[in-house]
């Protein structure tokens, strides 16, 4: 194995340490779920913290699949990406395969950027972003078994 499918390798087993987490969320927060502002409203400290973590989690997992996984990719299928907007990347990944959907991880990067962006007094907003967290969670949880799948079809990581 060179040195740069070792480093894919350690990213992906990172990475997948980070999905088992935010499966672990998903289930744990489900039942939460659809928020309404009532509920939001009545939701305990704990209830609050398993929430927030959930977000971190999902947050994590997009923002490594996108920095380390497609970068890894891309160097090992001869791609260069040195000026490649993460748009450009996310298409990248499509055309080779490694992923069904750039315009879903598109929506998936989007709602993590807008979760670093929340402010208090966008409560509705929110609302809305954390109403759809779970269904992008489970998403990129899909898309990170479509990325393992292709670097092992690939070859690109040992099996």
């Amino acid at each position: 194995m060179t040195k740069e499918q070792t480093i894919l390798a350690n990213n992906l087993q990172a990475c997948s340490q980070r999905i088992e987490k935010l499966r672990y969320s998903l289930q744990k927060n489900t039942a939460l779920f659809p928020l309404t502002p009532a509920r939001l409203a009545s939701l305990t400290e704990v209830q609050e913290e398993s929430i927030d973590a959930l977000i971190l989690r999902y947050s994590q997992c997009v923002s490594m699949m996108q920095d380390q996984l497609f970068r890894g990719i891309a160097y090992l299928e001869q791609e260069d990406i040195s000026d490649k907007s993460n748009r450009d990347k996310t298409l990248l990944m499509e055309k080779l395969g490694a992923i069904k959907s750039a315009e879903d991880f598109g929506t998936a990067a989007l709602l993590r950027n807008k979760f670093s962006h929340h402010y208090p007094e966008e409560t509705i907003d929110r609302l809305e972003r954390l109403n759809l967290v779970i269904d992008e969670a489970a998403f990129v949880v899909a898309c990170f078994a479509d990325i393992s799948g292709y670097l092992q079809r690939k070859g690109l990581v040992a099996k």
